[in-house]
């Protein structure tokens, strides 16, 4: 991934109240913390990370007046809707040392038969913070209806490994049901318009049938 770079500003209130105000101002309020350090609170622009964290991104670099801090986002906090931000936590990362993240899989090509279900939207991977990639591109042209992809059909970038079950499933092409699933309901449904129809017993009567002397009769 590319290094992305925030600049932070000072957070010196807080409280709902004081939260509120930041994100009217267009700020996310921010905590840093881990590797032993002092935890920090500042604000970041909340449009510029909405956009980049939207985009794949985990790995930030967070300028905190003359110092850098490098750090994984850990938490992201919306709203009940979950449409607005309302906060982040970061946590501290060595960029000596291997971290995991999920990362976003990509779907290259279209199937030309079936259809293409692809349970696995994003797969951990193990790398140290400069080598992950922005995405595991994974290319589907070739699959027919039957074929499945699992982990160990993929190829790791360099420096990187795979940290999910070998055999969990990625990606599988499944025939297309939909028309016969289509006739069946549709002969369902004759088969209970039939059974809604009242059975009749006997013979229908005339006016003049032995019903209406029977009536008759018993006046």
């Amino acid at each position: 991934m590319d290094e992305i770079t925030l600049t932070t500003q000072a957070r010196n209130d807080y409280g709902r109240k004081a939260a509120k105000g930041y994100r009217a101002a267009g700020l996310l309020p921010v905590n840093i913390y881990g590797l032993g350090k002092d935890n920090l609170t500042v604000t970041i622009d909340r449009k510029e990370f909405s956009q980049i964290f939207m985009a794949g991104h985990r790995i930030f670099t967070l300028e905190v007046g003359e110092a850098k801090e490098q750090g994984v986002v850990k938490e992201v906090q919306y709203d009940a809707l979950g449409s607005e931000l309302l906060h982040v936590d970061f946590t501290r990362i060595d960029i000596h040392q291997k971290i995991t993240l999920e990362v976003a899989v990509e779907v290259i090509g279209t199937v030309a038969n079936g259809a293409l279900d692809v349970p696995m939207k994003e797969i951990k991977v193990e790398s140290l913070p400069a080598g992950f990639p922005s995405s595991i591109a994974i290319n589907v042209v070739e699959m027919k209806v039957g074929d499945v992809l699992r982990v160990s059909d993929l190829e790791a970038p360099e420096g990187c490994t795979f940290a999910e079950e070998p055999d969990a499933l990625v990606a599988q092409v499944t025939a297309i049901i939909e028309e016969e699933e289509e006739a069946v309901s549709a002969e369902e449904g004759e088969e209970g318009a039939d059974a809604d129809e009242p059975e009749v017993i006997g013979k229908p009567q005339d006016e003049d049938g032995d019903s209406a002397e029977g009536e008759g009769s018993g006046e």
